[in-house]
Order: structure tokens, then C-alpha cells, then sequence
């Protein structure tokens, strides 16, 4: 909710400024001089916010796609750690369990732990000595028959996927848009918005609701691309649910047996 009233407060903070600064420029040239160069300035305007509108909509259409696909890694992951679980049922104890329950206490540490670090670009050192322990806990394991080894292989790819699917789903929060292009935007937003103030109108308050409406959707753009660079943090966010519901279906599991 915080974060909500923040956009709506820059928001309305930018179309103010637009809107002053619109009425500044009026004072200074009149809109009859402005008015002579209408057919031009639309004309121009027309080039400048086509090349501005394909540019945020390609950007907005990829970090989408970027934001669904940090969902997906994390779906993966989770679904590599719920196949290490299973498949090690087939090998004898302690090892079964205790690998078991060191893969619940790390989707533990990957909720409690790790999210709330990854909003701030970090990681929990705890789950990833976790992951480890696994890791050290399969390499241990001596299959007693061939039956065991055919698991064993099974077990060994998709503890590699799980590993590998941490990693991925940590470097999805990492891969932001770069500073240039953000200039870009930005830059692209000055000028979009200044442009407007060059067509003469009679009616001064008709003029600054346009530019203020143009201000605005193109602040809360920006805002949509950059909440959707940051899947981490912020108001739009890739949440642990999956985590929460695999854990609650591990322990039922478990349970179970």
C-alpha cells in the first residue's frame, strides 16, 4: 500500500510540474504564435510520440516477459527440490531422512530467510550452506544394488537441476535494464512532454489537462517498467507461494510415511 501511494504521489508531483511549467511557457510566448505552427508541430509531434510509444511498449513487453519467466525458475526449482525428495525415499536410512529434512529446512530457509533478503539483491548464506548439505549428504550415499544405482543417477541429474535452478532463479533478480537506456527513457519523457507545449491553443486549462494526462500515463509506464525490472521488490513481486505450498506438501508427505 505504501508503495501504491507513492506512485500516485509522484504521479500527481510530475503532472503538476508539467502543468506549470506549461503555463510558465504560455506566459512567455502567446498561443497565437503557436497556433501558426500547429500543422508542423503535429506533424513532428506524430514521429516523436510513435518512436516514444514503441520504444516504453517494447520495453514493457520484454520485462513482462523477463517477470513471468523469474515466476517459472522458481516453479522449476521447487519442482527439482520436491523430485530430490522423492526419489531418495528408495535408499536405505539414515541418509534417506536425513537428506529429507535438511531439503524442508532449506524451502524453511528459502522462505523465512532468503526472500527478504533477495529484495535488498542478496542471499542467504544460510540456505546455500543448506543446499550443500545436501549435496554432501548424495554424494555419501553408496547404492547397495543396481537397482539403487539406476536411482542414484536419477537422484545425482536432478539434484544438478535443483542446484542449477537456485542459481537461476537468484540471477533473475539481477538482470536489470541498463542506466543507458534508462537515460533514454527518461530523456524521451522530457522531450515527449515538452514537445506538447509547443501547439497553440485558445483555451489555457484544456492545454494542461492534455499535457497533465500525457504526464501522468507516462510516469506510471515507467513506474510498470521499473516495478517489473525489480521482481524481487516493490509493489509487483515474484512471491515464495510455491515454496509455501511444496513445503506444506513435504511435510505432509513425510508425515505420511
Amino acid at each position: 500500500m505504501t508503495e501504491a501511494l507513492l506512485v500516485v504521489f509522484v504521479t500527481l508531483i510530475v503532472m503538476g510540474i508539467s502543468v506549470l511549467c506549461l503555463i510558465i511557457f504560455r506566459s512567455k510566448v502567446g498561443h497565437e504564435l503557436l497556433a501558426k505552427h500547429n500543422d508542423v508541430a503535429g506533424f513532428i509531434y506524430a514521429v516523436v510520440g510513435v518512436i516514444y510509444a514503441v520504444l516504453l511498449a517494447f520495453v514493457v513487453i520484454v520485462e513482462w516477459e523477463m517477470f513471468r519467466s523469474t515466476d517459472a525458475k522458481v516453479q522449476d526449482e521447487v519442482q527439482c527440490m520436491a523430485s530430490v525428495l522423492r526419489d531418495i525415499q528408495v535408499f536405505d536410512e539414515p541418509q534417506k531422512s536425513l537428506i529429507q529434512k535438511e531439503i524442508v529446512n532449506y524451502a524453511n530457509l528459502v522462505i523465512k530467510d532468503e526472500w527478504p533478503l533477495m529484495s535488498e539483491g542478496k542471499v542467504s548464506e544460510k540456505a546455500l550452506k543448506s543446499i550443500r548439505r545436501v549435496f554432501s549428504l548424495i554424494v555419501q550415499i553408496k547404492p547397495a544394488n543396481d537397482y539403487q544405482k539406476i536411482w542414484y543417477q536419477e537422484v545425482v541429474t536432478r539434484l544438478n537441476n535443483f542446484y542449477n535452478a537456485r542459481n537461476h532463479r537468484i540471477e533473475a533478480g539481477k538482470d536489470c535494464i541498463p542506466g543507458l537506456m534508462w537515460s533514454i527513457m527518461l530523456f524521451g519523457a522530457v522531450i515527449t512532454i515538452g514537445f506538447s507545449f509547443l501547439f497553440g491553443t485558445e483555451n489555457l486549462w484544456a492545454h494542461a489537462c492534455m499535457v497533465a494526462s500525457l504526464s501522468g500515463v507516462i510516469i506510471l509506464v515507467l513506474f510498470l517498467i521499473f516495478a517489473l525490472d525489480h521482481p524481487y521488490s516493490g509493489i509487483l513481486i515474484v512471491k515464495p507461494d510455491a515454496f509455501v505450498d511444496q513445503l506444506s506438501r513435504m511435510m505432509n508427505y513425510l508425515a505420511s510415511q
